[in-house]
């Protein structure tokens, strides 16, 4: 007997099988697409990679689930999505240098990203409260506070 879960559950597990599939293919050097579908880079990644039998079937399954979890009124619940990523990471991970294997297992380019990308934007949120402090210190240490009728700015 099979439990069902909810849809906005099956949706951002989706969501999180293709994330993570999009992260592999980072980390394994592929080139991202993100004007394609889920069916486009998948086609596109089996003839590139020459991929046959189970990982086709794997890539065909995170595919299905993650289109219909994007344009279907109710998404596909296909279980665990571990097993189908299992599977394409191995193929992917085969086809791949020495090299090319051993940064993504140690350095990740998707997680370096994601790192790049926290710092620049956490600088942004630092300098832009720094400025927000700075006005409000020089508005209360304003002599022109206290002349009357004039506004502080």
């Amino acid at each position: 007997m099979r439990i069902v879960a909810s849809s906005a559950l099956v949706i951002r597990e989706a969501h999180a099988a293709w994330d993570e599939f999009l992260d592999t293919l980072i980390d394994f050097g592929i080139p991202l697409d993100e004007a394609q579908t889920p069916r486009e880079t998948v086609g596109r990644i089996t003839r590139s990679l020459y991929l046959g039998g189970e990982p086709v079937q794997a890539l065909a399954l995170l595919a299905r689930v993650e289109e219909r979890a994007r344009y279907a009124r109710t998404p596909l619940d296909a279980g665990s999505l571990d097993g189908p990523l299992r599977v394409v990471r191995a193929a992917v991970a085969a086809r791949a240098s020495r090299r090319t294997r051993l940064r993504a297992a140690l350095l990740p380019p998707s997680v370096l990203q994601r790192w790049r990308y926290q710092l620049v934007t956490g600088g942004a949120e630092l300098i832009g409260s720094f400025g927000r402090t700075w006005d409000t210190v020089v508005r209360l240490l304003s002599p022109r506070r206290l002349l009357p009728g004039r506004p502080s700015r």
